[in-house]
């Protein structure tokens, strides 16, 4: 039986050591995402590399199109980590504005300068260019020249500065006279008492939160499930009818960010729709000192797993409270405005997110001047940003930036300056300078290999091997590619297992170098293992294992296997009509499938039924003059062709003609 440690802070939440609790269950993988994407099983994507093939069935030209990759581990986000003193906080019932200016003003004396921000690098996009060394610190980020917000914001840092010195000197008398300042009087005797008595909430959270987090380091999943649970059980218990507050939002904040950290996506939504509940019942009060931590977290989890339009007002109303304490420019604001930026990029409103960062990039050089080593960070992602609004020499002088800047803090053979190669050679790569590129990735990766402080299966190292293996493909050096798919799969296998769902996107991956190279025979086990696991783990009937089917239909259509082939095709179709609907992109792309294996069977009327109904679906979803269709029309030709029908072909030749010209026409306008 599980010993509880309460903690009395206006509810008794009980946290549960590990250690004594007697497990049976057997080892379980969550991998369901209710409401998501097809691409389930993806690893990740970047911009750079928007020409990845889609997964489907060919035309006519039949070559097997592989998944695009998304990282799984991208739903563990660093928005979402409780940053140390998080749970520094008050009872509900003694919130007032005084508190909760304390307790910003403890936390600004505690950073001093501003958050220490962690460094998890996702690489971006950017080129090399020439910059003088002399510019080397002068950032592009527009400042507001507004004096009476600079001359507020000088009087609140000092303000901050007074409260901090009187904190750390424990004189009271000085901490009372800023709080009068301010505007919130409040006698720190009183304010002493009520914080003690929730400094053992926020230590026995804390623990939890590094105790769950070392046992799924060691891979001891059930243990960590179950210690969730038994805290999630005990917090119930404990709750009398009506009586949920803030403090309980916070418990379930932090279990919600286990399970996300676990993988358990759907327990984790479920928490955060009980957070939302209790919030909504109580109200997002402004003064309570948790409310704005847990607005954050529920924000990051939200967008982590995919919903960042439900995310997005939870991080508005964490920023509107911070704001109205702290300023518009407080280094304390970085974290959510990181946050803030992401969610804008997963929405697509990248010119949103390019103002968010370049606001963090502001508040950053005005505390910690223009060459400090957290600027690398946002800098990265601004490059990445203003790539996707096409703004390629801006987001490059932004990477390279970043690059000299930890390559100045930390070494040139630092990890994170391999990281930052790497994304240079991205925007190489944008532009076209493959081989340009590929030197960088190189470069980048023997500085990650050979710095000791990434692991073979980190997600970093993971995400450069896919780039560069996509970049020797576009050489045609095919050979290298295979060899940095198949450590992919490899280094996973390692860590997961052979038969975690994980594994799909990297077998399919491996599978989709070998058909580019015609090695069918080698795709086939791949992509019939690929099938299994998702099978086994989603059932025969998830939208997601279409995507096998459909690619191991296409390899056994090319290795003359069409009565194998066949049957796959038609149930990739019922499934995807199933899922998305008679009229969607994704099962025009099964039907084409289907009615290539059909041609290779000389069932040509079928075939030809079929690709009219291809035709119809992508002239309603990409427009009549879509380029996309000139392979549609090409495939009819043949099979009208083939069953004698002359006499049709004629304005199906006279559309492809027209596609052309205006291809042509567009190409000489750029």
């Amino acid at each position: 039986m599980a010993r509880a440690v309460a903690v009395s802070v206006s509810v008794s939440i009980s946290i549960f050591k590990s250690r004594e609790l007697n497990l049976g269950q057997e080892r379980c993988h969550t991998t369901t995402e209710t409401g998501r994407s097809l691409q389930v099983f993806a690893c990740s994507t970047h911009v750079s590399f928007k020409s990845r093939l889609q997964p489907s069935s060919f035309q006519i030209r039949g070559d097997l199109k592989g998944v695009e990759q998304h990282s799984w581990e991208k739903l563990i986000c660093n928005c979402c980590w409780p940053p140390s003193g998080f749970f520094t906080a008050l009872s509900e019932g003694a919130s007032s504005r005084g508190h909760r200016l304390s307790k910003r003003l403890k936390r600004y004396a505690k950073y001093e300068d501003g958050p220490n921000l962690g460094w998890q690098w996702t690489p971006s996009s950017v080129r090399d260019t020439e910059v003088d060394e002399k510019n080397e610190g002068i950032s592009k980020v527009e400042k507001a020249d507004d004096d009476q917000d600079t001359s507020r914001d000088q009087v609140r840092q000092e303000q901050f500065n007074r409260f901090a010195m009187a904190m750390a000197l424990d004189d009271d008398g000085m901490a009372e006279q800023v709080m009068q300042e301010l505007g919130s009087p409040v006698k720190m005797s009183e304010m002493r008492k009520q914080v003690d008595g929730v400094t053992e909430l926020e230590e026995q959270l804390q623990e939890l939160y590094a105790e769950v987090n070392r046992m799924i380091e060691e891979r001891d999943e059930d243990t960590a499930r179950a210690l969730i649970e038994a805290n999630y059980e005990s917090l119930i218990e404990q709750c009398e009818p009506g009586g949920q507050g803030v403090e309980h939002a916070a418990m379930l904040d932090i279990l919600a960010q286990l399970r996300l950290t676990l993988g358990d996506f759907v327990e984790a939504e479920e928490l955060l729709i009980q957070i939302r509940k209790i919030l909504e019942k109580v109200g997002i009060n402004s003064l309570h000192p948790l409310v704005d931590g847990i607005l954050d977290h529920v924000g990051g989890m939200y967008t982590a797993l995919g919903k960042p339009e439900e995310g997005l007002p939870f991080y508005l109303s964490s920023l509107d409270i911070q704001e109205e304490v702290l300023g518009q420019n407080s280094p304390l604001l970085v974290k959510t405005l990181l946050g803030l930026a992401t969610t804008y990029t997963d929405l697509d409103e990248n010119r949103r997110a390019t103002e968010t960062y370049q606001r963090v990039l502001a508040i950053l050089e005005r505390s910690r001047g223009s060459s400090d080593e957290t600027l690398a960070l946002p800098l990265s992602h601004l490059g990445h940003s203003l790539l996707e609004e096409g703004r390629v020499d801006e987001a490059e002088l932004s990477m390279l930036r970043a690059l000299r800047i930890v390559e100045k803090a930390f070494g040139s053979w630092d990890g994170r300056v391999g990281v930052a190669t790497c994304a240079l050679g991205r925007t190489k790569a944008a532009r076209g300078e493959v081989s340009e590129a590929v030197a960088l990735y190189r470069k980048g990766l023997q500085i990650m290999d050979g710095c000791g402080e990434f692991l073979d299966d980190d997600p970093t190292m993971e995400t450069v091997r896919t780039d560069l293996a996509e970049l020797l493909h576009m050489l045609e050096k095919n050979d290298e590619a295979e060899e940095l798919w198949e450590e992919n799969l490899r280094v996973k296998e390692q860590t997961l297992g052979p038969n975690d769902p994980k594994l799909v996107v990297h077998l399919q991956n491996l599978a989709t170098a070998y058909a580019a190279v015609q090695k069918y025979e080698k795709c086939e086990p791949l992509l019939r293992r690929s099938l299994k696991l998702v099978s086994t783990h989603l059932g025969p009937n998830a939208p997601q294992i279409s995507i096998p089917l459909a690619c191991l239909a296409t390899a056994l259509h090319h290795l003359g296997k069409q009565s194998e082939a066949e049957p796959l095709a038609r149930q990739a179709q019922h499934i995807r009509e199933a899922a998305f609907g008679p009229d969607s992109l994704i099962v025009g792309e099964a039907c084409n499938c289907l009615a290539s294996i059909l041609h290779s069977m000389g069932r040509n009327e079928e075939a030809l039924t079929l690709m009219f109904r291809v035709l119809a679906i992508q002239e309603k979803e990409l427009g009549p003059d879509s380029p996309e269709i000139g392979l549609t029309l090409e495939f009819l030709i043949m099979l009208l062709q083939d069953l004698g029908r002359t006499s049709d072909i004629q304005p199906l030749v006279e559309r492809i003609q027209k596609l052309l010209r205006s291809q042509s026409q567009l190409g000489e306008v750029n």
